[in-house]
């Protein structure tokens, strides 16, 4: 079966929760060695406090999906008289490492067909020249599609729902298991990708409180996706963009909906709030995903042009309205004027349910059986 480690995508080691230097990352890479080594105990550097290895812990397991298989744990502090020299942290497994190996070859070929798809349907790279950027809207979008119709949203108490393997290869889970799953199919195919914490606001269920919620950042593709050997990389900054697969699934029927994939923090804020401790970069960048695949409903004609293509390919149809009406009666209004244009839901007066996200102006459309 190999080591644990083997099984391990994370790409040219991205971590983006690893602390800056200091005793807070030197505990971050020995943890990360120690369990993905499944030793017994990792001895961890002064300077480091209880609280912090608890957090470490948790940002370690965001950067490793394969690390679903460490519980809690117990911590001894070493002392020199009155000084702390360290802290042995002793992890607690879930799993045996046979069963862990287990769990990784199933996640491993629970996703294959899907990577091995991207992988054949990307472009070779040019002769004399490398990729230096290999994220495109096309596999992001492919990910998050497999995904949303993979699992279904289980209570915490189903097995690995907090993990990657409850969404890949158990059917089940719920917003953090979803996200280590997206960051976990990211990982296979090279695509950098971050899992977020904070809290949010069910689309499904406006009244309810905000609660615990996590979700994706991606970076953002490159315009310029080849240069010659010779070149050196371009030196920009990179862009990222949110992607929240699990209120994507809430909010698909028939059809995959992308309400937020690829999206700013400007276009989240509603529903979404990182911890304030989160060390990521901001979500300032936007996929483009309606207007990249045309579905920006810019006039009556338009959004009826939209549903008679899509209506028939797929069973339903998806488009976002331009922020141009003054509340949802005038949303509502117009929308319904888009569709009564369309001749396939004229066709027959053929039954159908609109599912609206104000907060967002997306719509979707199903024909009723």
């Amino acid at each position: 079966m190999g080591k644990i480690r083997d099984y391990v995508h994370v790409p040219s080691r991205f971590m983006p929760h690893r602390p800056e230097p200091g005793a807070r990352r030197d505990a971050y890479d020995a943890l990360v060695d120690g369990l993905l080594e499944y030793r017994g105990s990792v001895r961890l550097p002064r300077g480091v406090t209880m609280e912090d290895l608890d957090r470490l812990v948790d940002l370690v397991k965001l950067d490793f999906p394969e690390l679903f298989y460490v519980g809690s744990g117990t911590v001894t502090s070493r002392r020199l008289g009155h000084c702390q020299v360290s802290l042995e942290y002793a992890p607690c497994y879930r799993l045996g490492e046979k069963d862990v190996l287990s769990t990784l070859e199933a996640m491993e070929r629970a996703t294959d067909e899907v990577v091995r798809e991207l992988t054949l349907t990307r472009p070779q790279v040019p002769p004399g020249a490398v990729s230096y950027d290999d994220h495109t809207l096309d596999d992001l979008t492919a990910l998050h599609d497999w995904l949303v119709r993979r699992f279904a949203y289980a209570d915490g108490d189903r097995p690995y729902a907090h993990e990657a393997p409850g969404p890949l290869v158990y059917g089940v889970g719920v917003c953090e298991g979803v996200a280590k799953a997206y960051k976990y199919l990211c990982d296979r195919c090279g695509l950098a990708c971050c899992v977020v914490t904070g809290e949010a606001q069910d689309p499904g269920c406006p009244s309810d409180a905000p609660g615990p919620h996590a979700w994706n950042l991606v970076r953002v593709p490159s315009r310029e996706v080849w240069r010659r050997r010779d070149e050196p990389p371009p030196c920009r900054e990179a862009e990222w963009a949110n992607v929240d697969v699990t209120f994507d699934a809430s909010l698909s029927h028939a059809i995959v909906r992308h309400d937020y994939f690829g999206v700013t923090d400007a276009a989240i804020a509603a529903s979404h709030r990182r911890d304030a401790s989160c060390p990521l970069p901001g979500g300032n960048a936007s996929l483009r995903y309606y207007e990249s695949k045309n579905l920006v409903a810019t006039a009556a004609t338009r959004l009826a042009q939209i549903v008679d293509f899509d209506l028939p390919r797929l069973g339903g149809a998806e488009f976002v309205m331009p922020c141009i009406w003054g509340g949802r009666p005038q949303v509502d209004q117009a929308v319904e004027h888009g569709l009564a244009k369309s001749s396939e839901l004229g066709r027959a007066g053929r039954a159908y349910a609109i599912y609206p996200n104000y907060d967002r102006m997306v719509f979707g459309v199903e024909v009723l059986s």
